[in-house]
């Protein structure tokens, strides 16, 4: 009796685990859409450009969508439980419907016209010379401004350069 009380309850967790995720990634507003994770050749900061997280709004959103203060990020977590391989975005970001918003660890100028291809700099300065997207695969979560998942993007290696 102990042993199918333990079963159920290990069921009743994997199921509960199964609701979190399907609810996180039933036709979010915003999805991640594609993932740059593998530089060709070396990984140096001069390529860290090529490393670029895609996320698209839903073409069927009735306005303009404000992710001010959501955050992209991979699986690695502090020891504190931060995820520090993360980037916010700045307060007042809109992304128009079926807007694509891409994410790259390199430097540069934010272009923000939500009207456009909306691109953000993280001049990400830890990991392996700037790479935080793992080439062996990660997975990827875009967290609204309460810290709730709203999409998730999980891969493996394929000896590719991205994945949709």
């Amino acid at each position: 009796m102990r042993k199918i009380l333990v079963l159920l309850a290990a069921a009743a967790v994997v199921l509960a685990g199964g609701v979190v995720y399907a609810a996180a990634a039933a036709d979010p507003d915003v999805a991640i859409t594609r993932v740059n994770y593998n530089a060709v050749g070396a990984d140096t900061t001069g390529n860290r450009w090529q490393e670029a997280i895609y996320l698209r709004a839903r073409a069927d959103l009735a306005e303009p969508l404000d992710v001010g203060g959501w955050t992209v990020h991979d699986s690695y977590t502090s020891a504190s439980g931060e995820h520090t391989n993360a980037y916010t975005f700045p307060a007042g970001t809109v992304v128009k419907p079926n807007g694509l918003i891409v994410v790259s660890p390199a430097a540069g100028v934010n272009k923000t016209d939500p009207n456009a291809t909306q691109l953000y700099y993280m001049d990400f300065k830890r990991g392996y010379r700037g790479h935080f997207i793992n080439n062996g695969g990660d997975t990827l979560a875009l967290d609204d401004e309460d810290g709730n998942q709203v999409a998730r993007f999980s891969f493996d290696f394929d000896n590719g350069y991205y994945v949709r």
